[in-house]
């Protein structure tokens, strides 16, 4: 019984860690891609002033269809001065690996400077992605300015 309980909370311990690790890979990414220029390819697609979601996912993506693209849309509903960008992650592989995507769906939120604000690797809910839009209308002076 005593083993179990020891197994039980190595198992816990290393799961807490794993995802305070992945949090913190995210927070570090989000920061890095903050530093660059929107790559050109992407520029010509988001018109400045808005904010911007990109959503990567590709021809095959069933939960694409069936779950992110509703989600989208009930967003776009509450915010109608969002940009929504639709993005084949295997046609704009550039665009997914500069965004470290590493399935779909994947979305992408900017503000309206272009800056990410955050990446959702996997489902987003409309709550989440309402939030995140919110999060992209704060000044972005404490933001570094892109190289």
């Amino acid at each position: 019984m005593l083993e179990r309980s020891i197994g039980l909370l190595v198992f816990a311990l290393t799961l807490l860690a794993g995802v305070a690790l992945w949090r913190l890979y995210t927070a570090h990414q989000l920061q890095q891609l903050g530093r660059v220029h929107l790559p050109e390819q992407l520029a010509a697609l988001t018109p400045g002033g808005q904010p911007t979601v990109l959503y990567f996912t590709t021809a095959t993506c069933a939960q694409c269809r069936l779950q992110q693209a509703p989600a989208l849309a009930q967003v776009q509903a509450h915010r109608q001065d969002m940009n929504l960008v639709k993005l084949d992650a295997v046609d704009q592989h550039e665009l997914a690996d500069f965004y470290h995507v590493m399935t779909v769906p994947t979305t992408v939120v900017l503000d309206r400077q272009g800056h990410p604000v955050a990446v959702n690797h996997g489902l987003a809910t409309p709550d989440r992605l309402l939030a995140q839009l919110k999060k992209a209308e704060t000044p972005t002076a404490s933001r570094p300015a892109r190289k």
